[in-house]
């Protein structure tokens, strides 16, 4: 006879790898996109647009759409990774878990090291921008310039840590305000544009030479941008406050860059093609010239 087992017995023990959730699960497929296009369309538009421009010229239309495929490329493998991995930590997590802790710790790393390179980018260029805005309103001389525009910068920072603090709710609804606002300046600039260029006798003349600094100026020019194609990271560092993070972090992560990516795209068209030099000179040496306040 089999004997059966008593009703004191252990359960048999739970083999899934996978954790409950330590976080709330309160983030949607639009929240979540948007704070993937947020943290791209950021200061790749509004710093270095300019800087590039002077780099590549007209081929940086095309150095975007080339950071766009490798972003898609590398962003996909991102999406598989979080759907099956679903925590907090993104690129760490799963570097831990196929390669051990040494190579996990440097992924960490190299994570932290990138999102606080650009986000201090973010932050000075906003103190930069306020500063411009001061001098616009209240005239060329500001009595403690210096010191104001590191103390904005310091406030901007501190304002969104108090965000995140509050939860993933209170910072998807900020983040989908604030992208919001974004894309709609920014379409406005490009529609306006657009009608400027349509007004040229040839549009296409206004792009050319398209590679006056040959093919070095495009990569260097995609090297200075990539990292703004980088905020797709963000969405697979908050899987695990995703309300169904196999189904949702993977399309937000392709959704995000393909917008990303198109906003850049005819950013760049509008800037080269809308923008005459004062000195009749080549536009991407202008707006070269004028750098993140180009």
């Amino acid at each position: 006879m089999v004997p059966q087992s008593s009703p004191q017995s252990n359960p048999p023990e739970d083999n899934t790898t996978e954790p409950k959730p330590r976080l709330k699960r309160e983030l949607g497929l639009f929240s979540i996109t948007a704070f993937g296009v947020g943290a791209m369309v950021g200061a790749g538009v509004f710093v270095l647009t300019g800087i590039a421009a002077g780099t590549a010229g007209p081929a940086l239309i095309l150095a975007f759409i080339a950071n766009g495929v490798i972003a898609l490329i590398v962003g996909s493998c991102y999406g598989e990774l979080a759907a099956m991995v679903p925590r907090t930590g993104g690129a760490y997590v799963w570097a831990r878990m196929g390669l051990g802790p040494v190579f996990g710790f440097l992924a960490g790393w190299m994570s932290w090291f990138a999102q606080t390179f650009a986000c201090a980018l973010y932050a000075t260029a906003f103190g930069s921008f306020t500063i411009s805005l001061l001098h616009t309103v209240a005239g060329p001389e500001i009595i403690g310039e210096r010191e104001l525009a590191p103390a904005v910068s310091v406030a901007l920072l501190a304002m969104l840590l108090f965000i995140n603090y509050r939860g993933a709710a209170s910072a998807g609804r900020v983040e989908v305000l604030v992208t919001g606002l974004k894309v709609a300046l920014l379409t406005v600039v490009v529609v306006f544009g657009f009608g400027a260029i349509s007004d040229a006798p040839d549009p296409i003349a206004l792009y050319q030479p398209f590679l006056p600094e040959g093919m070095m100026g495009l990569v260097a020019a995609m090297g200075l941008t990539f990292v703004a194609f980088e905020g797709y990271e963000v969405i697979a560092q908050s899987a695990e406050e995703v309300a169904d993070p196999t189904r949702l972090v993977p399309r937000a992560i392709l959704r995000s860059i393909a917008i990303a990516v198109t906003i850049y795209v005819f950013v760049a068209v509008v800037m080269l093609g809308a923008v005459t030099a004062p000195d009749g000179g080549p536009v991407y040496r202008y707006l070269g010239g004028l750098g993140e306040l180009a």
